[in-house]
């Protein structure tokens, strides 16, 4: 019986969860969005210029990037050729991986909860997984060519290795967790403040200092390339996005723009969502009207319960999450992209708020509340998908701009970024 138990938690649920996610991800891949976002474009261009050279950690092409994901596109190019598919496909397997992670996340995380059932600590992990992968801020970003899944991959396993650091005290997860964390150094923007996150639970524990620069080693190590560039350079993309470092900007016109940003980056999530045909169907909450309430529900629950379990840790998580849009020019909000790390935080809050219903005393079985909570999941899946395939898919031929017989100015190099020209 133990043997079977294991089976279904270990290998036939996460199983189950991966394919429903890749059964979202490739429906109609990589033909919907059916044409290539001019970003995506400049990417295939962009990998390209890193061919043939030694190690580069960052260019200025395309708005400014670390590399590290396109050398894996570039890997994914030459395999592929410069077609949708390849420009896609590391994002849409990297969306999966995201998927299996988070799963075992959760189910780690509900083993700790001694309140709880076995079967719902069976059952539970799948059904928040699934309200992660049928996300349409999710799925829509793991569906076209960007950073947004592979920092979620390097956030979401060093999640995942330093929960098992502290449940095991093994070295050699909190090693993974500095590896991982290094990684999402050298991803998308967001994924530079990662590293916070464990290192305030690191100290939070009492953790000693050799123990620490297990931690801190590979950080350091993998970020150095990145960091020698940034002191002979500017991250252009900083300079261009982020207004605390503006010096023509009073303290006063600071405090404004902050204020702006905090209603319109808090507004996102249950009133009005990124205008960005590419991130949203525009102006759509991000969250939809259940996972909306579940998220708000749960919020609170954390920040009143805030010392038990891993609440503090998804909350500090979530501010993390949250910072870069607020830190960001005000016309450039709401921006679901840039706040994308908040997903695993809000699936979390929505879990605390699910769970909360089996510590409600009712007078009916406990698998009765676990048959209402996926209704609830499936309600909030279909939903999510209805708004995407068909709403927000007609949107697409206005906000991805370029048709994919136009792509060869890309591949052959003739596309000039300083004037957007063929």
């Amino acid at each position: 019986m133990t043997f079977l138990k294991n089976t279904l938690a270990n290998i036939l649920l996460p199983f189950i969860a991966v394919t429903i996610s890749a059964i979202i991800i490739f429906i109609e891949f990589p033909f919907l969005p059916q044409n290539i976002s001019l970003d995506e474009a400049e990417f295939i261009l962009l990998a390209q210029s890193l061919d043939n050279h030694s190690y580069i950690p960052y260019t200025q092409l395309a708005t400014g990037h670390a590399t590290l994901y396109f050398y894996i596109l570039l890997f994914s190019i030459k395999l592929f050729g410069g077609t949708m598919f390849a420009v896609r496909l590391p994002s849409a397997l990297f969306g999966i991986v995201d998927t299996a992670l988070i799963y075992y996340i959760f189910k780690i995380i509900l083993q700790e909860k001694e309140k709880l059932s076995q079967i719902v600590k069976t059952w539970m992990p799948l059904l928040l997984t699934i309200l992660f992968s049928s996300m349409r801020w999710y799925f829509g970003f793991a569906r076209f060519g960007f950073e947004a899944t592979t920092v979620l991959l390097f956030e979401l396993g060093g999640i995942l290795a330093f929960i098992l650091f502290r449940q095991k005290k093994s070295m050699r997860y909190l090693l993974i967790t500095g590896i991982c964390a290094g990684l999402a150094y050298n991803s998308y923007t967001p994924g530079r403040m990662f590293f916070i996150l464990p290192l305030i639970f690191l100290i939070i524990d009492g953790i000693k200092f050799k123990n620490l620069l297990i931690f801190i080693i590979p950080i350091i190590l993998l970020s150095l390339p990145l960091n020698i560039y940034f002191a002979k350079h500017d991250d252009n993309r900083i300079y261009e996005l982020f207004f605390l470092q503006s010096e023509q900007l009073s303290i006063a016109e600071k405090t404004d723009f902050m204020i702006q940003n905090v209603k319109s980056v808090g507004s996102m999530f249950l009133i009005k969502g990124d205008m960005n045909g590419r991130h949203n169907y525009p102006g759509k909450p991000m969250l939809n009207p259940i996972l909306g309430l579940l998220f708000v529900a749960g919020l609170v629950i954390s920040l009143v319960r805030f010392k038990k379990g891993y609440n503090a840790f998804f909350l500090v998580y979530f501010v993390l999450g949250i910072l870069p849009p607020l830190l960001t020019y005000p016309w450039e909000n709401p921006n679901a992209l840039r706040g994308v790390t908040v997903i695993p935080s809000i699936v979390y809050f929505a879990g605390q708020a699910l769970l909360g219903m089996f510590y409600i005393k009712l007078p009916i079985p406990k698998r009765y509340i676990l048959y209402v909570i996926f209704v609830i999941v499936a309600l909030s899946a279909i939903y999510e998908l209805r708004t995407y395939f068909v709403f927000q898919r007609l949107v697409f031929p206005a906000a991805f701009e370029i048709h994919p017989t136009l792509l060869q100015p890309y591949l052959d190099g003739t596309y000039d970024f300083n004037t957007k020209a063929i």
